[in-house]
């Protein structure tokens, strides 16, 4: 046999080595806390949700606490100081590999659902003439955010598909993502990557004369090399749309997920009831929270998450027919 197929038989023991009925009556949890990033973002709209779809669901007090980012919360969900936490695939896996600025890796943190689907790609003006990465090398563009360690790692692993490295662009560092969409349209710089999904982006499109275009990944660009070059980052379709009329033709662009992680102290029974919430209410979250549309719920649970699932989500996913030997593959190469 080989070590992932023993590691997999052995990850698979220890799901089912434990027996859990659905309720509250399980559930070890008196209060759940989730961690999010600053009141106003995404992470924060989307853990709210989520608090207030557990204390309903499951009885149990819970409620969302923003940080300034996933560096300051995922060591505190590592300790069992809070009990869930929303990060981006990217950051739960520098994390998990200890990977600066984590200074020590979050072996005890385990995913209970993938919640959020991002398309992140570099972005230039139509009239720039740019239509590859390639066009990029002796370009003004932004690699680094001041505030974002991994999304400066997942840049460079994105200009890498098309053979290109830091120095052979003009490298540029930027406040943030919408910072960035601001920087290309007042022309200082030539091409910022992006969250294709961004409302900022279409309203910037309908300001610059001629629009905006999204640069597909270079020829390197499939889901192997991204994830070697980052944890976490993938490849995915976008389509030209009239939401996204600055994607031109059919193209590869990067991926990342953000995930519902659970902290160091989440019994087996709690990731359970938690999983099952949140899979047989997503429709409902979904009407509730706009950013979760794009994720369908039985694609909750994909067999590319930086960290391993939560054994208690596993049973019940499982149960759920959504938990397949892809996903179990994975989590055991994650041991």
């Amino acid at each position: 046999m080989t070590n992932h197929v023993v590691k997999a038989a052995v990850f698979a023991a220890a799901v089912g080595a434990f027996s859990v009925t659905a309720g509250t009556a399980d559930a070890k949890l008196k209060r759940i806390t989730i961690g999010t990033n600053p009141a106003g973002s995404v992470y924060f709209l989307l853990g709210s949700g989520f608090a207030k779809l557990f204390q309903e669901e499951l009885g149990i007090k819970s409620n969302a606490k923003p940080h300034a980012g996933s560096s300051a919360y995922l060591p505190l969900m590592e300790a069992g100081r809070i009990t869930l936490g929303v990060n981006s695939s990217l950051d739960s896996g520098m994390a998990w590999g200890g990977v600066a600025p984590y200074k020590k890796s979050t072996k005890k943190v385990r995913s209970i659902a993938r919640v959020w689907i991002l398309p992140y790609a570099y972005m230039t003006k139509e009239s720039s003439g740019i239509k590859t990465l390639a066009d990029l090398k002796g370009k003004r563009v932004v690699v680094k955010f001041k505030t974002n360690v991994s999304l400066a790692q997942a840049n460079r692993t994105i200009l890498s598909t098309a053979g290109l490295t830091e120095k052979d662009v003009t490298p540029v560092e930027s406040g943030g993502v919408v910072a960035s969409i601001a920087m290309v349209v007042q022309g200082r710089v030539d091409a910022a990557p992006i969250a294709t999904g961004m409302p900022q982006m279409r309203k910037a499109h309908a300001t610059v004369p001629g629009g905006l275009r999204i640069i597909p990944l270079g020829a390197k660009g499939t889901d192997e090399f991204l994830g070697k070059g980052m944890a976490g980052l993938y490849s995915t379709k976008q389509t030209n749309s009239k939401r996204k009329p600055f994607v031109k033709g059919d193209i590869t662009v990067a991926a990342f997920d953000s995930y519902l992680n659970a902290g160091s102290e989440v019994s087996n029974e709690d990731a359970y009831a938690m999983a099952k919430a949140l899979h047989t209410n997503w429709k409902q979250l979904q009407k509730d929270y706009p950013p979760l549309r794009g994720t369908k719920a039985n694609a909750i649970a994909p067999p590319n998450n930086p960290i391993p699932y939560h054994p208690g989500a596993v049973k019940y996913y499982k149960e759920a027919g959504i938990y397949t030997a892809a996903n179990a593959k994975n989590d055991a190469s994650r041991m």
